[in-house]
């Protein structure tokens, strides 16, 4: 793809749910658990995420198992890596909703940004606006299977880009100087712009929502943009999450990973 108008998506990791280390040592010390911060340390060696230890506090709490003393029907407990493979074996998935990732994607389609909106719980969306950004430069999103139809694409992206040019100046956009006019314009010219159109969206999943969509979208049959991306975002978290995919089969399906969970259902 060598037409710089034609553009591909790329996805960046953020932000994630972080430990207040200080909250969680007075909490410790006030209910006599203090032993839970060896767990923690020792977590932390093994490379655990402060989410995954957040999820596993979360879990423990239910049975209290932060530590030995204080449930009398167990006499040992698990590591903070054990609890969080024991707890996705048990599908105990509603602890997993208290860890949040966030990311950025890039030269995106309103294709995909249609389809991501769909998964609406355990999630967050930030969109490019149609109504307060006013198209440059038209750059589209374009699927590789349709490289034999590059020109005609290219014919129409151009086309496209001369009417909506022509439509600015004949609106008098590049000098109005009343903001709300503007606005109400850009608005209005975007029903031209096609779904193709590269945009950017920020959007944010819990660990719950997010095993849930990456079986969801990198699934042979979903549409390939999105396969595309959680792609990215399975790439970026393996191994910063390691534990979260533990139960996880992965298959190589037309160039794009396929993955599936053993615990889907948490």
């Amino acid at each position: 793809m060598n037409n710089q108008n034609f553009v591909l998506p790329k996805t960046f990791f953020i932000g994630q749910t972080e430990l207040n280390l200080v909250g969680l040592t007075s909490y410790l010390e006030y209910t006599h658990q203090e032993e839970f911060l060896e767990d923690i340390s020792q977590a932390k060696l093994e490379g655990l995420s402060n989410g995954e230890i957040l999820c596993s506090f979360y879990a423990k709490l239910c049975y209290a198992s932060l530590c030995v003393g204080k449930n009398k029907n167990i006499s040992k407990v698990r590591s903070i890596a054990d609890n969080i493979l024991a707890t996705i074996d048990s599908q105990h998935g509603s602890v997993f909703e208290h860890c949040y990732l966030n990311f950025v994607t890039t030269d995106t389609s309103r294709v995909f940004t249609h389809e991501l909106v769909r998964h609406r719980q355990g999630t967050s969306f930030s969109q490019t606006s149609g109504r307060f950004v006013r198209s440059d430069v038209l750059k589209l999103v374009i699927d590789p299977i349709l490289e034999p139809v590059y020109q005609e694409l290219e014919d129409a992206r151009i086309y496209i880009q001369n009417i909506y040019k022509e439509m600015e100046k004949k609106l008098g956009l590049e000098t109005m100087t009343n903001f709300d006019k503007k606005k109400k314009l850009t608005s209005a010219m975007r029903r031209i712009l096609p779904n193709g159109q590269a945009n950017e969206i920020g959007f944010g999943l819990n660990l719950r929502s997010l095993r849930f969509t990456i079986q969801q979208r990198t699934a042979r049959f979903a549409e390939w943009e999105i396969r595309v991306i959680f792609n990215q975002i399975v790439s970026i978290l393996t191994e910063r999450y390691p534990l979260i995919f533990s139960d996880a089969k992965f298959e190589d399906i037309d160039g794009q990973k396929e993955v599936t969970f053993k615990n889907h259902k948490i």
